[in-house]
């Protein structure tokens, strides 16, 4: 094991302890029915970190783990999320991973809650994504395609507080749809 990779994962470690031991120790968000609870996710899966092939010459990132919750017609769906909090983490995003495990994406949020409309591209990423724009209320407003390595940005269909990543083809293979709604951990988004 490269330092690089035993420093990415302890830092990755000391981010899930600190993201694990909030307040509560739970996270809600306020819905039309009242509070529903998530509660953090407390491990990330095991073999998560093979997927990252990160070259010799770029510095690693560590992205806390969580989950968040995928409201369907269907029935509620648990997805693991790496976090993409901050500029830098937004900015290296799934570049140099090669895949996740089955039910993992990569969930971006802002420290403010502002309507964007800024694209996204898929530079350094070498695996197809579908990007679901998300509302203030993690609604999927829409999907956009990156492909491998393709530097064309790509624009959402209108404004977007949340973004969501999967691998291309998880979110029909999962069955969410433009109208369900990905439920954030509370201690996920801006005070």
């Amino acid at each position: 094991m490269s330092w690089r990779l035993g420093f990415a994962t302890a830092i990755s470690l000391a981010a899930l302890i600190v993201l694990a031991c909030g307040p509560s120790g739970n996270s809600s968000i306020e819905s039309g029915s009242g509070t529903e609870v998530i509660p953090p996710a407390t491990e990330r899966p095991a073999g998560l970190d093979g997927f990252l092939r990160l070259p010799d010459s770029v510095e690693p990132i560590a992205f806390a783990w969580s989950e968040v919750t995928v409201r369907r017609a269907t029935g509620d769906l648990r997805v693991g999320v790496l976090v993409a909090d901050s500029g830098t983490r937004r900015t290296r995003g799934l570049m140099y991973w090669s895949g996740l495990p089955p039910r993992a994406g990569m969930l971006f949020v802002w420290e403010d809650r502002q309507p964007r409309s800024l694209g996204f591209w898929n530079r350094n990423v070498p695996m197809d994504l579908h990007v679901a724009w998300l509302d203030e209320d993690g609604t999927v407003l829409g999907f956009s395609t990156l492909i491998a390595f393709d530097e064309q940005i790509k624009r959402p269909p209108g404004e977007y507080y949340h973004v969501l990543e999967m691998p291309r083809g998880r979110f029909e293979e999962l069955g969410i749809g433009v109208g369900d709604r990905v439920v954030i951990p509370q201690t996920l988004l801006p005070r």
